[in-house]
């Protein structure tokens, strides 16, 4: 559970392998549309990129979330650099299918997305 910023609430799921991993995780409503973020922090076995199918299945079915609507991000840190990701998956029931992600490029993106994460530690 190390390097997962104070702004996410460590959760433990299980990895792609059955093992239990804990990563950040916060939830936010955003114009109608519930948001997920993720970081991984620095532990090497909860990498999302590697286990979003399995983590993003397992956060659906415990908090009872519609996959329609829901947005995942996924907030990475290289040094002191902040990247933001977007991951979308063709959904079957609760399970995720075909995931791809994207990286958040623009600034306005990625001000929005900080923005949004800010005022959702603040009304916690």
């Amino acid at each position: 559970m190390t390097g997962i910023p104070a702004s996410f609430s460590p959760i433990q799921l299980h990895n792609r392998l059955n093992r239990p991993v804990w990563i950040g995780f916060r939830r936010a409503v955003q114009s109608g549309r519930e948001m997920v973020f993720l970081c991984a922090g620095t532990e090497g076995t909860a990498q999302v990129s590697k286990n979003f199918e399995t983590f993003a299945g397992q956060i659906v079915r415990e908090f009872r979330i519609n996959p329609a609507d829901v947005d995942f991000v996924e907030l990475r840190f290289e040094g002191d650099e902040r990247h933001w990701y977007r991951w979308h998956a063709q959904w079957v029931g609760s399970a995720p299918m075909e995931c791809r992600v994207e990286p958040v490029t623009g600034e306005s993106g990625r001000r929005y997305l900080a923005e949004v994460l800010e005022r959702t530690v603040q009304a916690a």
